[in-house]
């Protein structure tokens, strides 16, 4: 279950907010919107002005332990639909379940089959756990199949290649836990970058350092294969790294952090236009962005030598080929 902490309203408020004004005024238009936004819908009313449309997923109940908690999804349908009477949004919608059981299974618990018309401008995927976990789903007939997260991705992608756009950018936001990474995924990475990268985190012994940045180099690989298998260029901005809320680490006998990273992609529809490719060194040896309780700055490891960033958003922003080569160039 999400737990709101000031981090995560730094991230919302200086790092996701000031780039979705960014490709609102470049389209001159406000944004779809499509994700996690939470039982208080806190990213919808700090991006408010930018967006238009708001289609959400909201569990109501989630298990901790051998707890299970109740979620009163009316709270978000009913703060959505004010907003749409106050004409604040033109349309919202909530699914009630877990997004998998949603896009993969195709009907919400309410009985509400999913389906999408639009091209949505922002993703927000704030799983908060593993991409690798897999989760049970009870399909037509009784029949049950495994999913894992990254085949959500995969199929929110293909519904999002099927609408095209003549303004085709979006971001995606993809917020995953580090904590517990299963380095068997390692195997799936394959080319001299990847292998001249793990070979240097070889060298690092504090665990934690490295799971982090397996976890970038993975999320690297994989959602590069699915947005290109998609056909959109895909371009990821620096990941933002940050301690996320406390768990009873039960092995030591104390409280810990999980370790969070929020991804930020840009995508374009990439039919009939020529692509981009990332440089995959780059983006492994540059630092990531660090959120504390006020603020956001390039993240120094004394365990580890990595290039600076650009400090400023926007002009990273504008310094990525995508904005470059693509979206500079688009009406």
């Amino acid at each position: 279950m999400f737990t709101e902490h000031k981090r995560k309203e730094i991230i919302r408020k200086f790092w996701c907010k000031p780039q979705i004004a960014f490709l609102s005024n470049k389209l001159n238009s406000k944004l779809s919107y499509i994700g996690l936004p939470g039982i208080e819908a806190l990213d919808i009313k700090a991006w408010l002005d930018y967006l238009n449309r708001v289609v959400a997923f909201q569990c109501s109940e989630y298990k901790e332990g051998r707890t299970t908690k109740k979620v009163d999804v009316n709270v978000l349908d009913n703060y959505l639909v004010d907003l749409e009477r106050r004409a604040l949004l033109e349309s919202s919608k909530v699914y009630e379940g877990f997004m998998e059981d949603i896009v993969m299974g195709g009907m919400s618990e309410r009985g509400d089959v999913y389906s999408q018309s639009d091209y949505f401008k922002v993703y927000n995927l704030d799983f908060c756990n593993q991409l690798t976990t897999p989760r049970e789903v009870i399909g037509p007939r009784g029949k049950i199949k495994y999913y894992h997260k990254l085949e959500v991705i995969d199929k929110l992608l293909s519904f999002q290649k099927d609408n095209r756009d003549n303004g085709s950018r979006f971001i995606m936001y993809l917020t995953v836990n580090s904590n517990t990474f299963n380095q068997n995924y390692l195997k799936e990475l394959s080319g001299s970058e990847y292998g001249r990268y793990l070979k240097k985190l070889d060298t690092i012994r504090k665990p934690e350092v490295v799971a982090v940045r397996h976890l970038k180099a993975f999320c690297f690989h994989r959602m590069t294969e699915i947005f290109e298998k998609n056909n959109f260029s895909v371009e990821f901005l620096p990941p933002v790294f940050y301690l996320g809320s406390e768990y009873p680490n039960r092995a030591k006998g104390n409280f810990e952090n999980h370790r969070m990273m929020t991804f930020t992609i840009l995508g374009t529809n990439a039919a009939g236009q020529s692509s981009i490719k990332q440089d995959v060194w780059k983006f492994l040896s540059q630092k990531f962005v660090f959120a504390n309780n006020s603020r956001l700055m390039p993240y120094t490891d004394k365990f580890i030598d990595e290039d600076d960033l650009q400090s400023k958003i926007i002009e990273l922003m504008e310094g990525t080929l995508t904005y470059k080569e693509l979206w500079s160039k688009m009406a």
